[in-house]
């Protein structure tokens, strides 16, 4: 009976040590090393490969990544790699977003707000089925929407969401100069939100992004067309 009983307590504190090393080696990390962002930022590499530094940012998404909610909340993935940090008060976030685009459609790097798998709003430079490049953004409240704001002729782009109070607003820009508003919703939720980076590639078999030009800046708008 004894023996028995020292059996499962060795087993025991082999299970505890075997599920402390399965999360040592989660792919959920805090770094703090992109110079223009002062928050501790949490990667989620699960299914492609983030590297960070300095001022850069690369993301290899894996085949069969997206983020996505369908209009009835019943279709939805949430397993796109991901780079993510939590700001205090109101913000201006922006970054170019570049990639090849040489794959299949819905292929894309993206700037997003994330709470929860519910509760997430995505702005995405993206391949579109036509083959051509563009803007493409969804907000999700459970049930999800898409819209799509137009067609761009370079394989680049500048990004920016900001916050003011509870809401969001989304711009992009060929020069990171001069703006496009592009929507503005607000986020029903008690929970902590994130922003920050994430990658795409539901068909093709991997895509490259590369967010440069990165910056941050703790403020309040002044101008709501340009977000500045």
């Amino acid at each position: 009976m004894y023996q028995k009983i020292f059996m499962n307590i060795i087993f025991g504190i082999l299970l505890a040590s075997i599920s402390g090393n399965s999360l040592a080696k989660s792919t959920n990390t805090d770094v703090n090393s992109i110079t223009a962002i002062p928050y501790n930022m949490t990667i989620n590499s699960e299914n492609g490969v983030i590297k960070v530094e300095n001022n850069l940012v690369k993301i290899t998404a894996n085949k069969g990544t997206d983020l996505f909610t369908d209009t009835k909340g019943k279709n939805h993935a949430n397993n796109a790699p991901r780079t993510l940090f939590q700001p205090d008060g109101d913000f201006i976030f922006s970054a170019k977003v570049s990639a090849s685009y040489e794959g299949s459609p819905y292929d894309g790097g993206s700037l997003i707000v994330y709470a929860d798998s519910e509760n997430w709003g995505k702005l995405l430079f993206e391949k579109f089925k036509s083959g051509k490049l563009g803007i493409a953004t969804t907000v999700t409240q459970v049930t999800g929407d898409d819209a799509y704001h137009g067609v761009k002729i370079i394989k680049y782009q500048f990004l920016k969401i900001i916050r003011h109070d509870k809401s969001y607003v989304f711009y992009t820009s060929q020069d990171g100069v001069e703006w496009e508003f592009i929507r503005h919703f607000s986020l029903d939720t008690a929970l902590p939100v994130m922003v920050g980076f994430s990658a795409q590639s539901p068909i093709s078999d991997s895509l490259d992004v590369t967010f440069s030009e990165i910056k941050f800046k703790s403020a309040t708008i002044t101008d709501f067309w340009q977000g500045e």
